[in-house]
């Protein structure tokens, strides 16, 4: 931003600019030398959003200084503007996308931001937490749908998994629960995600208390938890979703006639939020509960792997009771949450790389990355109606974008840069060629399905959220390592996209907190100015093909630096402060 002082009774003096931000903080001043009347500067805002003063000083002789004031306006979006505009271009229809999804209404009587869900009617509440990966960068009320929620918790601590707007008349009841297994944990670690936007402390000591009560009635309820093996149990069900079978076919009710599984899914949810309760319980100055959790993240993360890991990948489901598949062999399935036990945090690095490669290789080779259940089994039928789940279909071998999503995002936190920008560009394309449109799911040669005329959507946030989240945490490289950005990660890979200048910022519009980036690479450097609300920032800058580095400087200062291996790929680690605007330069 370009500021001019005008002053008749300016000469060749100083001229002392200050600039304030609307927490009323200094963050930046420079002097400058007065020319035919006039002084000005070119600066770049910081500091926390809304009207920044200007503050400007010159001497006047013997008299007082002469001091005049101005103001402007800072704000900030979730945004990137590169030189290739493939990406800017691709970060507009997602955030067009998960606008799409957004709703309002109301639910015992309180308004309530929800997002329409998947192939879910309208005005059904009950998945928050798939979402809000995304949609946190978006949207300023990510409380209330998880409110929502709780509010309809039962007195065991179930949660429904429909739960409708009080104008809405289902054929059933407006509140209900199938055998869906993952529903507390889901809303658990979602709701830690919403609060790492908000920052709402209270708000997050509040919730608490519920939260721990589903876990409680998932932990220990005789038909939800399996006590031989220590986890989660669920009916035999088609990964996360609430479609299971039995013998006699179709069921998706949980009680004693259910042929039960552990599914990796569950555990893999149950180590993610024990994670972040562990960090939610700290922040609210319970200590014996964090510690406690770190503990259950500890034991999830140990037993998941014993149980489910293969050497390549993660199996589907363990079964309890016995189920003839005949001659098909579950344990080649490469099922929906195997990718998202990689951005959960269950996978270790070595892991990691083995499930992506995995999923490139099935890719490649077959095109069916499942794959389902043979039509010959008999378990559910082809043309029977809106809920065909032949094989190949729907949740039974169908392609959902979600596990694209979390599948780039993995690729890129793993040294899979350059397959995860092609990841990105199938998406893009995909988005361009469908008008902006994301589908639930689509069949094994790519095109959109339509598998529930009555209830699908051409929006769905399910996939949206982590294409969004891994262009803006992991391509752009901006996350919070403490709610509203107070430690941010700012890890931009722009080499592997072609890009050379970008700018970007990634917001929070809950909490109104933001960091922001100019990064510019060259032949022989990388440089970026930053700024945001935060206090601190944890720098790894990718390297592009001359893979090495000579030194770093903060604001023009030496400083130390480290250098990070992640498969073939090269990162430079620097810690920082954020005070107004900084910048760092990587040498070669």
């Amino acid at each position: 931003m370009k500021i001019v002082f005008v002053w008749d009774g300016l000469t060749d003096q100083p001229v002392t600019f200050q600039l304030t931000d609307a927490a009323h903080q200094q963050y930046f001043e420079q002097t400058v030398t007065a020319e035919d009347g006039r002084a000005e500067l070119v600066v770049k805002p910081g500091g926390g959003l809304g009207v920044h003063l200007i503050t400007v000083r010159t001497p006047r002789g013997e008299e007082a200084p002469y001091i005049r004031y101005g103001s402007f306006r800072v704000d900030a979006a979730t945004t990137v503007a590169t030189d290739t505009g493939e990406i800017d271009e691709l970060l507009e229809l997602l955030e067009e996308g998960l606008r799409q999804c957004i709703d309002v209404t109301q639910v015992n009587g309180k308004l309530r931001t929800y997002y329409k869900a998947a192939d879910n009617s309208r005005q059904n509440l009950a998945y928050p937490a798939f979402g809000i990966d995304g949609l946190r960068y978006f949207i300023p009320d990510v409380k209330s749908m998880f409110e929502a929620i709780y509010d309809n918790q039962w007195p065991d601590g179930r949660l429904p998994d429909h739960v409708y707007g009080d104008n809405y008349h289902p054929r059933g009841p407006r509140k209900l629960r199938t055998c869906m297994a993952d529903l507390e944990i889901g809303v658990a670690w979602g709701l830690c995600k919403g609060w790492q936007a908000h920052g709402d402390d209270e708000w997050l000591r509040a919730m608490l208390p519920s939260v721990e009560a589903g876990l409680d009635f998932v932990l220990t309820d005789p038909l939800m938890f399996d006590e031989t093996h220590g986890t989660i149990k669920r009916p035999h069900t088609l990964d996360e979703w609430d479609i299971g079978f039995t013998d006699d076919g179709d069921h998706s009710e949980t009680d004693e006639t259910c042929k039960f599984v552990l599914m990796q899914g569950d555990t893999a949810q149950l180590h993610l939020a024990a994670t972040l309760l562990a960090e939610g319980f700290e922040a609210t100055g319970d200590s014996v509960r964090a510690e406690h959790y770190r503990r259950v993240r500890s034991y999830y993360y140990h037993l998941g792997n014993e149980l489910f890991w293969d050497g390549t990948k993660y199996i589907h489901h363990i079964h309890l009771d016995e189920f003839d598949h005949g001659d098909f062999d579950e344990s080649d399935q490469l099922a929906m949450s195997c990718s998202a036990a990689v951005t959960r945090g269950l996978a270790d690095h070595e892991k990691a790389v083995s499930i992506v490669d995995e999923y490139v290789r099935r890719w490649e080779e077959t095109g069916d990355l499942q794959p389902g259940y043979p039509d010959e089994l008999g378990y559910f039928k082809r043309n029977s109606g809106a809920w065909t789940k032949g094989q190949g279909e729907y949740c039974n071998g169908g392609l959902f974008p979600w596990v694209g999503g979390e599948l780039c995002r993995g690729a890129l936190q793993h040294g899979r840069e350059e397959l995860a920008y092609r990841l990105l560009r199938d998406v893009h394309s995909v988005l361009k060629r469908d008008n902006g449109a994301l589908f639930t799911w689509y069949n094994l040669d790519g095109t959109a399905a339509i598998n529930a005329p009555h209830h699908q959507t051409n929006y769905d946030p399910w996939g949206f959220s982590p294409w969004a989240a891994a262009v803006v945490e992991e391509l752009i490289g901006v996350k919070p390592a403490r709610p509203q950005f107070r430690h941010v990660i700012c890890a931009p890979r722009w080499p592997a996209a072609g890009v050379k200048t970008a700018s970007a910022t990634a917001h929070f519009p809950s909490s109104d907190t933001y960091f922001s980036y100019r990064y510019e690479r060259s032949e022989d450097s990388i440089r970026l100015h930053f700024a945001g609300t935060g206090e601190r920032v944890s720098f790894r800058i990718l390297l592009p093909g001359w893979r090495e580095c000579s030194g770093v400087t903060l604001d023009g200062h030496d400083v130390a630096f480290e250098i990070e291996h992640v498969e073939e790929s090269v990162y430079v680690t620097v810690e920082a402060e954020i005070n107004g605007v900084g910048e760092m330069v990587v040498d070669r």
